[in-house]
């Protein structure tokens, strides 16, 4: 485990909170091979707890994203060994992550029923900036690049967690607010709280959403109804993916939205809802910076059209989190 101090950006405002983030092994959220903690005082990266994870199963989409292996971790404490002393740095302060219902649940799975100890309050800087900033990617890089943020996308665990804080602290210092509870009751959006019996919260209470049953019966005729639910993110909302999937297939990607609610399409136009990209292989751009689809969905928001964009990885997050992000703009 690692212990620096950091070199102190600009000052926003006057609050503390530590904010989180986990890189996993495999496709389990009880497979963190790395965490890091970097405390914020007053607008400022003042210090950070970073340690890699063991685990002794990786696979090769999350190796992909982060670089990391077997090898990496082979000497490495397991999470519980090391939770004491990352508790010991979150002391009282509350939790802050980018899209803390995969870190929360991520942590959970990684304590392996071990107990949290004092209940700790967490907040979600993805939930906030979309309830915020009018943006078609909500991901981080995207927030990042939006706020002015350097963000050097490395997907590891110090970066994206001074990331994730410096993202947090620009959304404090835009809305005028000294405390995430005071901007939080601003947005609507109730503070999450981490328990021995699991974490809930950081969701916007105002977003509603379905399908009927007529649509279920429609598009997943040969689905057992067992397998079936609503997922906000994805419930009632066209759906369009666009790239290739590195993590599954096209009809696997699509047959999970039906399951989870939502109506994929292969068109992008002013009626739909979300934007998926994978990777998009560069002789198929001719040229171009977007995808047909992608530049499509920029030019309908730019003319009032709701439409996210979200990358493969936030994609398979909130498929995960099947109570949904609860985030949404509108």
């Amino acid at each position: 485990m690692s212990f620096s101090s950091l070199e102190a950006s600009e000052d926003w405002g006057l609050v503390e909170f530590v904010a989180i983030d986990f890189e996993t092994a495999n496709e389990s959220r009880a497979s963190a091979c790395e965490v890091s903690l970097v405390r914020f005082v007053n607008g400022k990266a003042t210090e950070s707890l970073t340690s890699l994870v063991y685990q002794d199963r990786f696979n090769g989409f999350n190796t992909s994203l982060h670089g990391m292996d077997e090898k990496t971790v082979k000497d490495a404490p397991l999470f519980w060994e090391l939770w004491p002393e990352l508790r010991v740095f979150i002391g009282s302060s509350p939790l802050l992550a980018h899209y803390a219902g995969f870190d929360m649940s991520v942590l959970v799975g990684a304590l392996e029923g071990e107990p949290v100890g004092a209940e700790i309050p967490y907040f979600c800087s993805l939930v906030m900036s979309r309830r915020m900033l009018e943006l078609t990617y909500y991901g981080l890089p995207g927030v990042a690049d939006h706020l002015g943020i350097e963000y050097p996308m490395e997907h590891r665990a110090e970066s994206d967690a001074r990331a994730a804080g410096e993202v947090a602290c620009r959304l404090l210092e835009l809305a005028n607010s000294e405390s995430f509870l005071e901007l939080a009751k601003s947005l609507k959006v109730s503070p999450g709280l981490l328990t021995d019996d699991g974490a809930s919260g950081s969701s916007y209470k105002g977003h509603h959403s379905g399908l009927t049953s007529a649509d279920k019966e429609q598009l997943l005729r040969e689905t057992p109804e067992s397998e079936l639910y609503a997922d906000p993110d994805f419930a009632g909302k066209k759906i369009v993916f666009t790239g290739a999937m590195l993590s599954m297939t096209r009809t696997e990607a699509e047959l999970a939205v039906m399951k989870a609610g939502g109506l994929p399409s292969g068109t992008v136009n002013s009626k739909t809802n979300l934007l998926v990209f994978g990777y998009q292989d560069p002789r198929f751009l001719r040229g171009q910076a977007l995808s047909a689809k992608r530049a499509k969905a920029d030019s309908l928001r730019a003319s009032g059209s709701d439409i996210e964009v979200i990358d493969e990885l936030l994609f398979r997050e909130m498929l995960a989190e099947r109570d949904g992000l609860s985030g949404d703009v509108s």
